[in-house]
């Protein structure tokens, strides 16, 4: 096996930790409260500082996570984030954009088909990482912006 300088490695972790986070992202900011966009970076923003924490990041992606398992069995399938995302955003997803299915394929580490309380946490955690560009351990409107900007896009 040829060695990777760390440059090369850098950069082809950073292509693949960027498709995790985002697919993550868009597992949760697809998905909101009718009258309370749950996904909104000011919804995130549970303390009003005009930051994302990795706790306030965190405890909105399980919110948005407990909006989508109908059922309460900890785990949501791609039936249950359709049914979710119009229920809560109010518009069909959109020709160009992932499906639930793919969503959930790209955080299922276990291969099963659904995405697990578990596998939600960890990629919204990895996507977190993703977006905090400058690295200080808060997301920006701008950086949350930027990330989302292409959230829901085919790649």
């Amino acid at each position: 096996m040829r060695k990777q300088s760390p440059a090369t490695w850098q950069s082809k972790w950073n292509r693949v930790g960027t498709r995790v986070a985002l697919v993550a992202s868009s597992l949760a900011a697809g998905v909101s409260l009718a009258g309370s966009d749950m996904s909104s970076f000011k919804s995130m923003d549970a303390n009003g500082d005009g930051k994302i924490s990795m706790e306030e990041h965190t405890a909105a992606a399980k919110k948005m996570f407990d909006a989508m398992d109908a059922n309460h069995d900890a785990k949501v399938t791609a039936a249950e984030m359709e049914a979710a995302h119009e229920k809560v955003t109010g518009r069909k997803s959109q020709p160009g954009e992932k499906t639930a299915a793919e969503k959930i394929r790209a955080i299922d580490k276990n291969n099963n088909g659904v995405a697990s309380a578990g596998e939600h946490e960890a990629a919204s955690k990895r996507m977190f990482d993703v977006m905090d560009l400058d690295r200080d351990g808060l997301l920006s409107q701008a950086e949350f912006d930027k990330a989302h900007a292409q959230l829901l896009k085919k790649k």
